[in-house]
This record gives C-alpha cells, structure tokens and sequence, in this order.
C-alpha cells in the first residue's frame, strides 16, 4: 500500500544557475553552475520518498539518456517506478531553466504524455491512500476525481499555473479535492483580487483545506474555517526552482501522518524552504533530518474563525 501516489508528467531539468541576468534576445550570459536533474511534477514524489513516504508515480519518460537520468535520480529518492510508462518511440520532456536565483525563465519541450484510464486508475486507487495531482489532469482525466471519491481516497491538487481561470471554472473540481495548492498569484488570478487573504477566503467556500505559498512571506491556509498565516524559513536562497513542489511534499507527509495542521504548515514551509538553499527541486542537500531542523524556526500564527 502506497502512502502517496502522484500523478503528472516529468522532465529533466537543465538548470543555468547562478546568472547575473536573464539573457535578452541576441545576448549571451554565462551561468555559474549548470546541473540536469528529474524535475517537473517529479520533485514532489521524490520529496515524499526522502520524507519516509511510500510514494508511487504515474508518469512517462522516454528510452533515451534523458529519460535514463530521470529513472536513476527518482529511483534513488526512493519512488517506486511501478507505474513509471516508457515505451518504445516515447520521449522526454525537457525544460531549460534559466536562473538568477530570484527570477527565472523557461524553454521547454514537450515529450510524451503518459495515459491513464479507468481500468488501470481502479487497479491503481486499490493501493494508494492518497493521490496527489495538478488542476491540468483533473481536467484531462474527468473521471479522477469521481473514482477517488467512490474509492475513499483522498485527493490534493496544485494549480501549476493555469492562466484565464476563474473560481467559477474549477469549482467542481475544489468541491472534490480534500487539500488545494496555489500559490499567492494564482489565487489571486483566480478569485480577481489582489489581496491573498481575501483570494484565501474565497477559495476555502469551496474547498476545506486551502494553502496559498507567498515566497519569502510563507504562506496562508484555512482549514474548516480557521485561518492560519505561517513563516518562510529563514535560509539564504540560492534558487526557488522547485520549492513550491517540495513545499508540497513536506504538507503531505505531514498530513498523511495525522500530524496537526501546525504542524502540517511547518513542515511544508521547512520543505519548501531547505529546497531554495540549492540548485533545483531536489538534491542530495533535501533530507528528512534537514526538515526536521528547519521546522523548529517556523511559526504558525492561528486566526478563529471570522476574526
């Protein structure tokens, strides 16, 4: 039985760190360290498994040296690649990050999306006690969401960025999801605000468990009507790139203990916060013990209900 199962496509991330600036068109810049690692939707599972989760993952790579180098990093973080598609003719997705540390910019190319149908997403539910995914296969998968319910499993869901939509699109699928994951813009895009707490509000209508990321200023959650606004970790950042997905890693490991929602919140934001004192989402630098030592500087400051 897995603690976790995540579903998403991955890549491999070649990371440009350490610029003094993002390049401008017909400009060359010179990084100061330059790594390739699994990344995309893979770092969440693979903080899960650092965590001590049992973590599976539904994803696609392809028989390429790409798609070799994302099998090795995710199977030494300890994911199970049971559900890990690569076929004949399948490629990999690969993203060029390039990044100054606090900003950064993207060239991507997409591989080959995995599958996933009702046959093989019962087998799948079967095993699993939680599923975590992103607001883009909750669409293109409409039968996810129903079968979790139906099968009692419990369901988180990151937004990932998905531009143009209201809290009116994805009402259907806040009402079905036990924890959602946006960060401050995203929240804010969505509920045409630009005031987090209000976007908190209004999002936590329609789904129990709502936490909103703001970067450096931590983060904000309502659970079942109590508002919760939380440290960032105090560490030098050297890069964001993928510390909302370990940030997520941290909150269900937590959460799939039984730990209180403090707790929950400070381990999340310790997650998030040891993965932006290095280059990209995971490294051999993210550890449980370095979690641990990171959550005893976190404060979580509660609000009643209305306050």
């Amino acid at each position: 039985m897995y603690d976790v199962t995540c579903i998403s496509d991955c890549c491999v991330d070649l990371i440009f760190g350490g610029l003094a600036r993002i390049p401008a068109l017909g400009t060359e810049e010179y990084c100061q360290h330059l790594e390739m690692k699994a990344g995309g939707g893979a770092n969440t599972p693979m903080g899960l498994a650092k965590l001590g989760a049992r973590t599976a993952y539904i994803s696609a790579v392809g028989q390429d040296s790409f798609g070799q180098a994302v099998m090795e990093q995710m199977a030494g973080a300890g994911i199970s690649l049971e559900y890990l598609q690569r076929e004949k003719g399948f490629t990999t997705w690969v993203s060029a990050v390039l990044s100054t540390g606090q900003d950064r910019a993207f060239a991507s190319y997409g591989g080959t999306p995995f599958q996933l149908d009702r046959r093989s997403l019962t087998s799948i539910l079967k095993k699993t006690r939680h599923i975590h995914t992103y607001l883009y296969y909750c669409r293109k998968f409409p039968f996810l969401l129903s079968m979790c319910q139906e099968q009692g499993v419990t369901v988180s869901v990151d937004m990932a960025w998905e531009p143009g939509q209201t809290l009116e699109d994805i009402q259907d699928v806040l009402e079905q999801a036990h924890i959602f994951l946006p960060n401050d813009k995203e929240a804010c895009g969505l509920t045409g605000t630009g005031d987090v707490m209000v976007a908190l509000e209004r999002i936590a209508r329609y789904c129990p468990y709502t936490v909103i990321t703001c970067g450096s200023g931590g983060c904000v959650a309502a659970r079942d009507g109590t508002i919760y606004k939380v440290s960032a970790a105090s560490v030098e950042v050297k890069d964001a790139n993928g510390a909302g997905d370990l940030f997520n890693a941290g909150l269900l490991r937590a959460y799939g203990n039984g730990a209180s929602v403090e707790d929950q919140l400070r381990m999340a934001a310790a997650s998030g916060g040891l993965a932006v004192t290095y280059a990209g989402g995971m490294d051999e630098a993210y550890s449980a013990d370095g979690v641990s030592a990171l959550m005893r500087n976190i404060t979580v400051t509660t609000i009643g209900k209305g306050e």
